[in-house]
């Protein structure tokens, strides 16, 4: 009888384990993001502040977009269990099925512009494209985009090396209003890149590129993100942008299809979410909250508020760029700007 009680106790300690290391997986959740500076100040104003809210221990992982969330879903073992990506990724990874639905009883968006709060994704911060141009240039300069595209201004120019942000870049340079802007006219944009074509002395790729053509002043104006070009004008050099007409594009948050710890993850993304958090990490890089209360906040102040594109003071001024246009159309406008480029 000893002996039967011994096992039988052994075999609920044995029960009581598997359960204590069962409770232990489902209270960790793994985080996948674009790495480097950005996901540093995430780990401090999202992730570390959800662990100790929730009670539960976040994993961190990197990845390069899209096409890794596509590998890990159709595995059938995902995982990640909150990814970043930007905002068309998002849609596509909406539009074919490797996302699993957002659950807004949960998630708090009352507050979040409800064009980047979709069934599926989340916005989780935003940046704009602008127009920035370099105070002490000899030649002219532009301001907007309207003068960016005037030929007339003479000043050497930069683009990204893309057709999203620069399409509705030169349509709105056109005179296209923001309420017209899509679909894209795409030939229309096409005309106008044409007549600018020779005076763009480099097409950008890479955010740090765009900062070192105005720092080295290659370029007397450019199309550029925010951020960079605040990098540069923090560091004391005399240049200067514009929110008017600023292309406002956003990173966003998915759960990918049978990601092994869904309920978990939607109340992280619900803690990033917040106002407090949303706050914390403008604070750390130049990205713009997405929830409006953060600028209720003390955190940010009337002077970092002046360079965040959805500010109050801002948000009336930017453009909204369309993910879900570009998901249905990317493939033939990019072949279509290839061949400009190439032309």
């Amino acid at each position: 009888m000893r002996t039967i009680n011994k096992r039988m106790t052994g075999v609920a300690f044995a029960l009581s384990l598997c359960a204590v290391v069962q409770v232990q997986a489902a209270d960790s959740v793994t985080f996948s993001g674009w790495g480097g500076a950005l996901q540093d100040a995430e780990r401090e104003a999202y992730l570390k502040p959800a662990a100790k809210a929730l009670g539960i221990t976040i994993k961190e992982d990197n990845m390069d977009g899209l096409a890794a969330v596509r590998a890990q879903v159709m595995s059938g073992k995902p995982k990640w269990d909150v990814v970043e990506l930007g905002s068309t990724e998002c849609a596509q990874a909406q539009q074919e099925g490797l996302a699993e639905p957002l659950d807004y009883t949960v998630i708090d968006a009352k507050d979040v512009d409800k064009t980047v709060v979709n069934s599926h994704w989340i916005a989780s911060h935003a940046y704009a494209t602008v127009v920035a141009w370099a105070e002490d240039s000899k030649a002219p300069v532009a301001k907007n985009w309207q003068q960016f595209f005037d030929p007339q201004v003479k000043g050497a120019r930069a683009l990204y090396r893309q057709p999203w942000l620069t399409m509705e870049a030169a349509l709105l340079g056109d005179g296209v209003a923001p309420k017209d802007l899509y679909p894209l006219d795409v030939e229309r944009a096409i005309k106008v890149l044409t007549r600018i074509k020779p005076q763009v002395v480099n097409w950008w790729s890479a955010g740090a590129d765009s900062a070192q053509l105005l720092r080295s002043r290659e370029v007397d104006f450019l199309a550029i993100w925010n951020g960079r070009v605040n990098e540069v004008k923090a560091s004391g050099d005399a240049v200067d942008y514009s929110f008017d007409g600023a292309l406002l594009s956003h990173d966003c948050l998915i759960v990918p299809k049978g990601a092994p710890n869904k309920a978990l993850a939607m109340k992280l993304i619900a803690e990033i979410m917040k106002p407090q958090s949303q706050a914390t990490l403008a604070t750390l890089i130049p990205y713009s909250p997405v929830n409006a209360k953060a600028y209720d906040l003390p955190i940010i102040t009337s002077a970092l508020a002046a360079r965040l594109p959805t500010s109050p003071q801002n948000i009336d001024k930017v453009v909204t760029v369309s993910p879900e246009w570009w998901v249905k159309n990317q493939e033939a406008v990019r072949q279509r700007f290839a061949l400009f480029l190439a032309n």
